[in-house]
């Protein structure tokens, strides 16, 4: 089993993924009110059968969109306090699979990465 990443390494990701955190809750907060598409009207002043099937069209569409985007930010908030659980157990750097180590470069561009890069790659080809 190897060992998990350092300390020192640690602090730093804990104070990258507070503020990835704290941005991401951020960009939630308008996306939980309801508030998407009830801007301005493109087609303000038009009150034709066309006009009200266009505008609830693209509202349903921005609804749509706010919806997976909320969804993912969402998922990606979840991820990174599991990331803060594994550093906290001092198990964070250490692949869920193998147990081998993740190599720090591949967590510098996913801190949330559980696996390493061989036991990724399986997976995704079983996928």
């Amino acid at each position: 089993m190897s060992r998990p990443v350092s300390t020192s390494v640690n602090a730093e990701m804990i104070a990258r993924i507070q503020a990835e955190r704290r941005a991401i809750q951020q960009r939630l907060t308008p996306l939980g009110h309801g508030s998407v598409g009830r801007g301005p009207s493109l087609t303000s002043g038009d009150n034709t059968p066309t006009s009200e099937v266009m505008e609830a069209a693209q509202e349903a569409m921005a609804t749509d969109i706010s919806l997976a985007s909320r969804e993912v930010l969402i998922a990606r908030l979840k991820a990174l306090e599991q990331v803060e659980e594994k550093i906290r157990q001092g198990t964070y750097g250490v692949c869920d699979v193998c147990g081998g180590q993740i190599p720090p470069g591949r967590l510098e561009a996913v801190p949330e990465a559980t696996r390493c890069l061989a036991c990724a790659e399986r997976e995704s080809v079983t996928a």
